[in-house]
Order: C-alpha cells, then structure tokens, then sequence
C-alpha cells in the first residue's frame, strides 16, 4: 500500500494530474467547436503544462507549500527534464504558428516566478495571482487548440469560450485560495484574504451563475450538452461550499482538478 500511495503522491506532487486537467479542457474546446481532438497538439498541451507548472512549484523559490510537503524534488526535476524534452519533440511536429502562442503562455509563466519589475513577479501584484493563472490556462485550453485549427481569437465564439474558461478556472482557483490562506503571503492580497472565506464562497456562486449565462450563450453547445454542464456547474458549487483551510490532503490537488476530467467524460458518453 505505501508503494501504491509513493505513486499517487508522485503523480500529483509532479504535475502529472493538472496537465491532464489542462489537456482534457483543451480537449474540451476542441469537441465544442466541432474538431476532432489532435493527440500530438494534446500531449503538446499536457507536458507543457507539466513543465510549467514543476518550473513554478520546484524553482527554488516558489511557495513553501509544495516544498513543504514534496519528498523528492529531485527526482520530480528530473522528471520535468525528460518531458521538457518530448515537449519539444512533439512541438517540432506542429505547425510554427502555434509556437507564438505557447512563447506568451511561456512568458507568462516564467513572469509568475521570475522577478521582473522591483524585484517582484507576477505572483507578487496584489491580487493577480488567481488571474495570472486563469490566463495561463485559456492561452492553452482554448488560444492554442482553436489557433491549431485556425479558428480566431477574435471571434465571438472564440471569446465566449475564453471567458467561459477564465471563469471556471477562477472557480477551479477559489478551494486552493482557501487552503494556501495559512501560506500566502498577506501582500498577495488573494480573494479569500481580501473577503474572507464566506464571502470568496458566495462569489464562486456568482460566477458560476455567469459561466451558466456564457454557456447558454454558446447555443450550438448548450442544446446539445445541457445536462452535463449543468451536472458540471452544480460539481464545481458543491466543491467551493466544501472548501475550508483544514482540506484532505488531496481535497484541492486531485478531487477538485478532476471536474474538468469528469465533464470531458460526460460528453464522451452523451
């Protein structure tokens, strides 16, 4: 049992179950559209993610929860290494176009780390933490996959998703905000720090209830996948009620990064 629960905690302290969460959004706005998902542009998608994410947790200079709790950075770098290098094999594969996209994503996440202006990074703006990342994760989820099958960025439906998306990571955000309350630095000014816990609750409800109006918006989707978005709404309610400081240890980290996993497989088997 211990070899098995090593494995887990490697497969979620590695970054291996976010960038199958950020995969399978993407796989999302894919389906949505109409497109049939490319499995190089995924893989693509999903050990970047990995590697973005080990950059920012195991830099040596990101927050202390992931170093706290992480038993071999090491190991964990090494891995980072290895699918830094099939993210490059897999990104020769793919068209040069979609290279401009992912060097902003790119950016944006070394920004989140790197101190850049005063000695401050992204991270380090009051506030912009839980946005930083929301954009992040649209530049992969929806800019990325929809550029790949030459879908523009200004087009109303394009923006109906990457504002739908934004939301929902927003939401996916709001249970870490409120576990990290006892490690965010008071500076950082996160929602649950400048509202309280309660009231960082009642605003995921809100927004959620927007993400309801910008699917229903989104006709074409809204027919035809209507039980599962609603099913998926009312998932992601229920785990921001459920939030508090004190989480299971894998409350946030793996049940709450899985919705989006769930919601793909609801549209599989529709």
């Amino acid at each position: 049992m211990k070899f098995l629960q090593n494995i887990f905690d490697f497969y979620i302290q590695s970054s291996i179950h976010v960038g199958l969460t950020v995969m399978t959004l993407a796989t999302l706005s894919v389906m949505q559209f109409g497109f049939v998902p490319e499995p190089t542009l995924l893989l693509f998608i999903w050990l970047g993610t990995i590697c973005g994410y080990n950059f920012v947790k195991y830099a040596g200079i990101s927050n202390r929860h992931h170093l706290e709790i992480t038993r071999n950075v090491l190991l964990i770098r090494i891995f980072t290494v290895c699918c830094f290098a099939g993210f490059l094999y897999f990104g020769r594969l793919l068209p040069t176009y979609i290279w401009y996209t992912t060097g902003v994503v790119g950016v944006m996440t070394a920004l989140y780390t790197i101190p850049f202006f005063r000695q401050k990074n992204l991270r380090s703006f009051k506030g912009a933490k839980i946005f930083v990342i929301a954009a992040v994760w649209v530049g992969f989820t929806v800019v990325l996959p929809l550029q790949y099958h030459y879908m523009s960025f200004l087009s109303e439906r394009v923006l109906l998703q990457s504002a739908e998306i934004f939301l929902f990571v927003m939401v996916l955000m709001l249970p870490f905000e409120i576990r990290d309350l006892k490690y965010d630095m008071p500076h950082l000014v996160t929602i649950p720090q400048l509202i309280g816990v309660q009231k960082t609750k009642w605003l995921g409800t809100a927004l959620v209830g927007v993400i309801a109006v910008l699917i229903y918006l989104q006709k074409y989707v809204y027919a035809f996948y209507l039980p599962v978005n609603v099913g998926v709404l009312g998932l992601l309610l229920l785990v921001v009620w459920f939030s508090k400081e004190k989480q299971g240890r894998y409350y946030a980290s793996f049940w709450v990064e899985s919705i989006p996993i769930v919601w793909l497989v609801g549209y599989l088997f529709i």
